[in-house]
């Protein structure tokens, strides 16, 4: 009887053996064949703007390597919380990807409710680009031509200077209160639904100025209708090279710049992750691709799956110690 017993044991163990076996050689088999079908990219942004035109650059050189389609699908809405959600709630295959940004740690420094861990649920494949600020004015409202000239007559005229922001939570606002407690300027913040109806009354002059992407307020400083004073990065922009940055203009621990990055969703397969990295550092290191991300005031940066991982982890860190200083609190 016994006998009998630790035979069937066996044999069950032997069943069950063959059974993971097998599975782990479909699962082996099925990555191997990496990829068979397109792939999504998920931009939680409306068309049309700079992260959906990245996506669709790099996700075309991509298509050449792979020789699968990069299907781009435009999931915009509550703060990009809308797209965050469905990475994180995809199969974790390798046949989804989505962009992330700044807003992972600023939702969770401002207790916004998501519906997904940013701090677990993704797996992190590369840091696209750094994208900084630049801060503009009205020139026919603001005729000081430099930062501390505005700065110091803010002080001495209160109220008189007004900012224009994308609204609570956004790296246009926060990038702003964060140089008014760092500078202590006198001024409001004005907060706008969207980039078009807050650039639009700083051109008319209703408010004086706003921290805004460089690719969008290029025209209007040619045009002499803005006016830049100073770059939120810690160094001058290749296509801007005459413009100072903030930091070199009297607040040397300034430097405020969002990200463009790339995960997927969490348990993706690692090899798949590092053919994902290995294949669009290639792209980024492409220079007519470098050259046409710089004309819109993107650095591109690239780097291991290691060095991107640690990057979001400090960032969590570093929005905090920001809000702590801005004195910007939690919802």
């Amino acid at each position: 009887m016994k006998i009998w017993k630790y035979t069937l044991f066996g044999l069950m163990l032997s069943g069950l053996a063959l059974l993971a076996g097998a599975s782990f050689m479909q699962s082996a088999q099925a990555q191997g064949q990496w990829p068979n079908r397109p792939i999504r990219w998920i931009v939680p942004y409306p068309a049309g703007g700079g992260t959906d035109l990245m996506a669709r650059i790099i996700g075309s050189e991509l298509e050449k390597v792979l020789g699968q389609p990069i299907v781009v699908e435009n999931r915009g809405g509550a703060s990009t919380v809308t797209g965050t959600a469905a990475l994180a709630q995809a199969e974790p295959d390798g046949y989804t990807v989505g962009m992330v940004f700044d807003s992972l740690a600023i939702n969770e420094a401002l207790g916004t409710p998501v519906p997904y861990n940013p701090q677990a649920d993704f797996s992190p494949i590369i840091k696209l680009a750094d994208v900084p600020l630049v801060f503009i004015v009205n020139t026919s409202q603001v005729t000081m031509k430099t930062l501390p000239e505005v700065v110091a007559y803010s002080k001495s005229h209160p109220d008189w200077f007004t900012f224009g922001s994308l609204g609570p939570g956004s790296p246009h606002e926060i990038g702003v209160l964060w140089f008014k407690a760092m500078s202590k300027m006198n001024a409001l913040v004005v907060p706008y639904k969207g980039v078009g109806p807050a650039l639009q009354d700083v051109v008319a002059g209703q408010v004086k100025g706003m921290f805004l992407g460089v690719s969008v307020a290029d025209d209007l400083i040619r045009q002499g209708k803005l006016r830049a004073l100073g770059v939120t990065s810690p160094k001058r922009l290749a296509n801007a090279p005459d413009l100072p940055t903030i930091a070199e203009q009297g607040y040397p621990e300034y430097d405020f710049v969002t990200f463009y990055g790339l995960a997927a969703p969490k348990n993706t397969p690692p090899e798949i992750v590092e053919r994902l990295n290995k294949e669009i550092n290639l792209i980024l290191q492409k220079p007519e691709i470098r050259k046409r991300f710089e004309t819109v005031g993107a650095t591109l940066v690239g780097g291991s799956v290691k060095e991107f991982s640690d990057f979001l982890g400090a960032n969590f860190g570093r929005f905090k110690r920001i809000f702590a200083v801005a004195g910007i609190k939690a919802k």
